[in-house]
């Protein structure tokens, strides 16, 4: 009978987590934190910042950086992750994988396997004597290897789907890392759009759309718009009906929120708001559109510019304490006649008391906009969106540039 699985990333919403990296307070790059971390940290106590052993960023080795490492003692990681992939060209090229090893040894994954079936994780096997190097990447081919009949290694051939799907890597029976299995989740992407790994302030991975393919190399940036969430206000001082969202076209186009191919408008989730279709809703460059939950509630509190766009979402209310409000545009249709949503933006927030959902069990949210009358403020609008860094608390300021 097979071991039990180890699960290192799963991914279940459309932005996700991905936690394959090796564990917090491995110091030596071996993917495992021993008595060989310890010593290193040892070696750091109380020195300058910016050493390996200052875990928590506080600029010092002490006694918080001891208990990162212990309550992560004799954990063992997996350094192969899923880094980043292409699933829709409209077979004018091959869908392709690519894996990158994230610590400082060298890794064999021969005779580790890739699969798009969490039932049948034996579709592809890597073969005898592949190495990726530290911090060094291979990709895999749909048409040279998990999708070619005449490689040895494809069991079981599989594409990727344009319409989101997980991925897995399975190191089987391997001596260094034993029953690993490694999962990332994907969701709906454009022609040519790869996702990719996408490291926060806060330590994790978002597994995001990217603004360049980069095969063999680093990430590039995420891509952000052309349309963004902007402005939040999620949980008002007064009136809990004055709740809004702003959206701000931050391209140098007009962009029109309604997909006249698939005859389906662009829609906001979570409050679930689909945008008008007749007329259409279309912004101009630079153009911010108020999204609000009430009408008398909003106007009674706030005031927007002359010839701002506002429209009222139906049911629904913003979360208070924690909320995964995403922007999303209609993708394609399976053959069950499902329709799939490509992300535009999206924002996981949260009100700065949550530090469970946070590496290092530190919220970093700002706490202003949790009913003490600020806004949550996107700090630069063509900067990434799911990360606390990049939002503020500020002044309300629906229809204009935040302060």
């Amino acid at each position: 009978m097979k071991a039990t699985l180890l699960v290192l990333a799963c991914v279940t919403c459309l932005v996700g987590l991905a936690h394959a990296d090796c564990p917090l307070g491995d110091l030596t790059g071996d993917c495992q934190v021993d008595a060989a971390d310890l010593r290193i940290l040892a070696e750091q106590w109380l020195t300058e910042p910016n050493t390996l052993a200052d875990f928590n960023g506080d600029a010092r080795v002490d006694l918080a950086d001891l208990a990162l490492l212990a309550s992560h003692w004799r954990e063992r990681g997996c350094p192969i992750v899923i880094n980043e992939l292409l699933a829709h060209s409209h077979d004018t090229a091959p869908d392709w994988i690519e894996l990158c090893n994230t610590s400082r040894l060298a890794v064999d994954i021969g005779g580790w396997f890739l699969s798009d079936d969490r039932n049948d994780l034996y579709r592809y096997r890597i073969a005898d004597g592949t190495v990726i190097e530290p911090n060094d990447y291979i990709v895999f081919y749909e048409n040279q290897h998990f999708g070619n009949p005449m490689d040895p290694g494809a069991m079981s051939l599989f594409r990727m789907s344009e319409n989101g799907e997980s991925l897995y890597i399975y190191s089987g029976y391997d001596e260094q890392f034993p029953q690993y299995l490694v999962e990332q989740g994907f969701s709906a992407s454009e022609t040519w759009i790869s996702f990719g790994r996408y490291h926060k302030s806060t330590g994790d991975y978002d597994f995001v759309l990217m603004n360049e393919s980069t095969p063999r190399r680093a990430n590039a940036y995420p891509l952000v718009g052309p349309v963004v969430i902007n402005e939040i206000m999620y949980h008002p001082d007064i009136l809990a009906g004055s709740e809004y969202i702003e959206l701000l076209n931050i391209s140098d186009a007009s962009i029109t929120l309604y997909d006249a191919d698939a005859a389906e408008p662009w829609r906001l989730m979570d409050p679930n708001f689909w945008f008008p279709t007749n007329p259409p809703v279309t912004l101009q460059p630079g153009e911010y559109l108020v999204l609000i939950k009430d009408t008398t509630a909003f106007g009674s509190r706030y005031a927007v510019p002359q010839g701002t766009q506002v429209l009222a979402w139906s049911s629904g209310k913003l979360a208070n304490g924690s909320e995964n409000l995403w922007l999303a545009k209609p993708g394609d249709i399976d053959d069950r006649g499902t329709r799939y949503w490509i992300q535009v933006d999206g924002v996981n927030y949260s009100d700065g008391s949550h530090g469970n959902n946070f590496p290092g069990s530190y919220d970093p949210w700002p706490v202003g906009p949790d009913g003490h009358g600020s806004s949550l403020s996107r700090r630069v609008s063509d900067r990434y969106g799911n990360d606390p860094n990049n939002w503020m608390a500020a002044i309300p300021s629906p229809g204009r540039a935040n302060d």
